[in-house]
């Protein structure tokens, strides 16, 4: 029995991957015993493992079924963009469309407008040089009989009154090119109010796309994957990648189309105003013998973003840790703390207006904008605007006024909570954002 025992023990020892070369030479019961008692515990202790082992397994599961409905979740916001953006651009081609028939009905109008002009030009200075009144005795005095004096009294009215219609034509005509020119502007500002919103709304997706990066490898780091399942993760990623690269390429080829058009639209109103300018001078002259018609041409300056001064305060709430060096609340190192926080909830606004430099994400900052104010008393200024929400509402490019919201408190990146970090850049160092806004 003693040897059955030992046979056992000798077998259970050789079978666990914790046994250690551990070797059974018990002769006594209350050996055995006690090699009873070492294989129970370190059976346990297997059993124990084995259960940690499956419980991470587990949580590894919830997380790629969380990360799964995050992946399809983002495919379909891409899908529902990809439409969105479809309809958008279809429309702007209408617009475009609508902009130059009527440019077309402007130029149409005004050669019709100039035709008629030369012809009332014309007749103006035979009436001023040739017209009296022995001419309409003579055509009195040369008819036969009273009907045909009626007759001729007649014809020469209605010529008057054909005239009289045809001026009220040209000025009904003037007055449709101006409501005409209007609306091209109006289109024009609707045209590009669209343009910003498909940038905004691709750029909001690549950020998306960055916190989703980010979330998988996190999952891929923190875990032990198979391959397989590794690979799936990646094949998506790779799948995500592939259309945020064309959502970037869509992006710059935008802004380049924007530009191209920025640039032929200038180049048309310099065209314009240089042919506006020469018919001005072509009919001075003609203006000061017929004062019935007159020409004008206006020009609209370009809107630029200026700094107004002072900064104010990116958000509402209260100052929740200053610039300086701290304990990390994030890791417990201590470093120092670039920027100041503000705790609260709402929107985050612009200190002061400027260029958007950056408008995405990362694992640090989350969600964020950076601000580039340009010279300020002779010191390159930025901001950023840290651990906002999904959505921004800027762009890279956009020019902001002061106080326009960039996106709404958050606590993306590395945060423990609802706040705004606020930093000041003076020539690309980090300095105390309370020399710029108050406490």
């Amino acid at each position: 029995m003693r040897k059955k025992y030992i046979a056992l023990a000798s077998a259970i020892l050789l079978l666990s991957p914790l046994a250690g070369g551990v070797t059974v030479q018990a002769d006594t019961l209350d050996e055995l015993n006690q090699q009873k008692q070492q294989l129970e515990t370190e059976s346990q202790n297997v059993q124990s493992e084995i259960n940690e082992k499956e419980s991470s397994l587990q949580e590894l599961a919830s997380q790629k079924v969380v990360l799964q409905e995050k992946v399809e979740e983002m495919q379909n916001s891409i899908n529902d963009l990809l439409i969105k953006l479809e309809k958008q651009e279809e429309k702007l081609l209408e617009i475009e469309a609508k902009i130059d028939e009527l440019q077309k009905k402007i130029e149409a109008l005004e050669l019709v407008i100039e035709q008629r002009s030369e012809k009332l030009d014309n007749q103006a200075r035979v009436i001023q040089t040739e017209a009296s009144m022995t001419d309409m005795v003579s055509i009195v005095m040369s008819a036969e009989n009273f009907s045909e004096v009626v007759g001729k009294i007649t014809t020469v009215s209605k010529l008057v009154t054909a005239n009289k219609e045809i001026i009220v034509q040209q000025e009904n005509d003037k007055k449709e090119v101006e409501e005409s020119k209007q609306a091209v502007e109006d289109e024009k500002t609707a045209a590009e109010e669209l343009k910003q919103e498909i940038i905004i709304a691709k750029n909001n997706i690549v950020a998306q796309k960055a916190e989703l990066d980010q979330q998988i490898s996190l999952v891929i780091e923190n875990a032990n994957l198979t391959s397989s399942e590794k690979s799936k993760l990646e094949s998506t990623k790779n799948s995500l990648d592939s259309q945020t690269q064309a959502v970037r390429n869509d992006i710059s080829a935008e802004e380049e189309r924007i530009e191209q058009e920025r640039i032929a639209r200038e180049q048309a109103e310099k065209a314009e105003k240089e042919k506006q300018e020469k018919i001005a001078r072509e009919k001075a002259a003609a203006a000061e013998e017929a004062n019935n018609l007159y020409a004008s041409t206006t020009s609209t300056p370009s809107q630029q973003v200026t700094n107004t001064g002072g900064f104010i305060r990116p958000a509402s709430g209260y100052n929740s840790s200053p610039f300086g060096f701290r304990i990390s609340p994030v890791d417990g190192a201590y470093r120092l703390h670039a920027g100041m926080d503000i705790a609260g909830s709402g929107s985050i606004n612009a200190a002061q207006s400027g260029t958007v430099e950056y408008a995405g994400y990362n694992d640090m900052y989350g969600y964020h904008v950076i601000i580039n104010h340009g010279v300020i008393n002779g010191v390159s200024v930025k901001t950023l605007y840290g651990h906002m929400i999904a959505g921004l509402m800027v762009a890279p490019g956009q020019s902001v006024g002061q106080g326009q919201q960039l996106g709404t408190m958050g606590t993306t990146g590395q945060s423990t909570g609802v706040h705004l970090h606020f930093e000041v850049f003076e020539n690309g160092v980090v300095v105390n954002p309370l020399n710029y806004i108050s406490l």
